[in-house]
């Protein structure tokens, strides 16, 4: 299975370079039909980091041909919230957008921190990701 993996600091530039990062791997592994929502979710998932915990954190994207997985590792052990939309928010719906464009998503605890996740299901004929 092909992974890929880069560390960020808790910068403004931090969600852009996700976004990237995530578009090259996805051009690389011949999974462009995906690309802009992954580019998106991954881009809110490190935004989150940035915003809520303001630490450097990991990003990483895997594909079995089946299922693109991409997770976000932090130094935080507070379990992010799906905000649904109301009056009285003017933004904080990352995790929304994960949970309604994603397939699966959740988050793994471990000491030191957390593993937020999402997956989406690629289309047929991705068995084999090119590395």
């Amino acid at each position: 299975m092909p992974e890929i993996e880069t560390r960020f600091d808790a910068t403004a530039a931090a969600p852009r370079a996700a976004r990237a990062f995530v578009r090259d791997a996805l051009q690389t592994w011949q999974l462009d039909g995906i690309g802009e929502i992954t580019e998106i979710l991954a881009g809110e998932l490190v935004a989150n980091v940035v915003r809520h915990v303001g630490a450097p954190g990991t990003l990483r994207a895997s594909s079995d041909g089946r299922t693109l997985r991409v997770e976000v590792d932090d130094v935080n052990t507070e379990v992010p919230v799906v905000r649904r939309r109301g009056p009285n928010y003017a933004s904080g719906y990352g995790m929304l957008l994960v949970d309604e464009l994603a397939n699966r998503w959740g988050v793994d605890c471990h000491p030191g921190g957390k593993t937020v996740w999402f997956e989406l299901d690629l289309p047929p004929g991705n068995d084999e990701p090119r590395t």
